[in-house]
């Protein structure tokens, strides 16, 4: 499945700017969407890692761990020209029900709608499936996912509270 749409990259500026000239107008570029479902390759799981240590600025997850294991695992993702810039990854806890556990976007193409349209594909997939309910977390400190999901249908349904970190659970139910 891959589907594209539009969204604007900022556009470069010089250091230093003559006053006769002109900022260049922003480049479009076409954001190519693609669904996968596990098993993956070894290839697209180290770009994956690459992009989610950019992300989350963390160097050890258990990214590969949770796709090989963890049932019906999907990775909803995003490429500019080629470049992975975003993903969305989650699996089953249920017959119906879906944890979309890690999502991220390059900071380089933040801003233009990638997060909302990779959740969007994520939902749409699951509906067609028959999947009733997807849940998530967020950081608490994550203002911008906090925005994302209450406007894309989720409720607060709890918090879950580690060593310096707490987390806001999420539900929607998918109609």
């Amino acid at each position: 499945m891959l589907l594209s749409s539009e969204w604007q990259r900022p556009a470069p500026r010089a250091a230093i700017l003559r006053a006769n000239r002109t900022l260049p107008l922003p480049q479009r570029v076409t954001i190519a969407y693609s669904l996968h479902l596990a098993p993956f390759d070894a290839s697209l799981l180290l770009e994956l890692n690459e992009l989610a240590r950019t992300v989350f600025d963390e160097p050890t997850m258990d990214l590969e761990w949770r796709l090989a294991v963890m049932p019906q695992a999907t990775a909803v993702l995003a490429r500019d020209g080629g470049r992975l810039v975003g993903f969305k990854l989650g699996y089953a806890t249920t017959e119906t029900r879906y944890y979309s556990w890690l999502g991220g976007v390059h900071p380089a193409a933040r801003g233009g709608g990638i997060a909302r349209q990779l959740m969007r594909r994520q939902h749409r997939w699951l509906r067609e499936r028959g999947c009733s309910q997807v849940e998530t977390a967020a950081d608490q400190g994550n203002t911008a996912m906090a925005h994302v999901n209450l406007q894309e249908g989720f409720a607060v349904c709890g918090s879950r509270s580690m060593p310096g970190r707490v987390q806001v659970l999420y539900l929607k139910l998918l109609k």
